[in-house]
């Protein structure tokens, strides 16, 4: 009976043990995988992921060059943490006001592709304004301009780029671009700000302007994003506010 019991409490702590947690993460793996295969075999996905990856490499670099600008120029830790809290502040009501006011009217007039090419007009802007006056000030005004497009305008437009895909890519692809394109976006900006930081000795003004042509390409991704039954916000009446 004593041997009978071991031979239980063996296999309960078998079937306790963390091997099904290892097993779990299988599945995502193999969705991210077979999301990326959906991704190779559509041009129109593989232009999505294109440009939702210079999206992720403008942001990125876009944040170095802010932390940088703050750091020469304002000298204080403790004015720098209220700096940006102030400017968070402001761009937190500006994103509510605008969601609940224009994101539905701005798609529908735009139209969702012109919309999602907001972002990057807004990107190059953004980074000739830090080129020519690398200042705290010019920095406030784009970080507050950079984010309000992106979540009033881009990241709705985003996501009606996968209405027009099966359910398959919708979903597989997007957690491979979520997990992995946007990653690596962010990878690649983190490699190429420190070396353009340190080969220019972290003059922001001229580091500022190696981004302009990846904005420039950033815009051009944009017509293989030009899928001829991509919908419109009226058919997705939420948006209508």
């Amino acid at each position: 009976m004593q041997k009978e019991a071991d031979e239980r409490t063996i296999q309960s702590s078998n079937i306790s043990s963390p091997e099904p947690s290892t097993l779990a993460g299988k599945p995502q793996l193999w969705t991210i995988l077979d999301g990326l295969r959906l991704i190779m075999s559509s041009t129109y996905l593989m232009s999505v992921s294109l440009f939702l990856w210079l999206g992720a490499v403008v942001s990125s670099f876009f944040y170095f060059q802010k932390v940088s600008v703050i750091a020469t120029t304002v000298s204080s830790s403790l004015e720098r943490r209220k700096l940006f809290a102030q400017i968070n502040s402001f761009i937190a009501i500006f994103i509510l006001t605008g969601q609940l006011t224009m994101t539905g009217h701005i798609l529908t007039v735009a139209g969702v592709t012109i919309a999602i090419c907001s972002a990057p007009f807004v990107a190059l802007l953004n980074m000739v304004a830090l080129a020519v006056w690398p200042t705290w000030v010019a920095i406030a005004v784009s970080e507050t301009l950079r984010k309000v497009v992106t979540y009033v305008v881009t990241r709705p437009g985003r996501e009606l780029l996968f209405t027009v895909v099966s359910r398959d890519e919708k979903y597989k692809a997007k957690l491979c671009i979520d997990v992995v394109v946007q990653r690596l976006g962010d990878a690649t900006a983190a490699g190429m700000y420190k070396l353009l930081y340190s080969t220019h000795n972290g003059r922001a003004s001229t580091v500022s302007l190696y981004a302009v042509p990846i904005c420039l390409l950033w815009i051009v991704t944009h017509t293989g994003l030009a899928k001829p039954n991509l919908p419109s916000s009226r058919m997705f009446p939420l948006l209508e506010v």
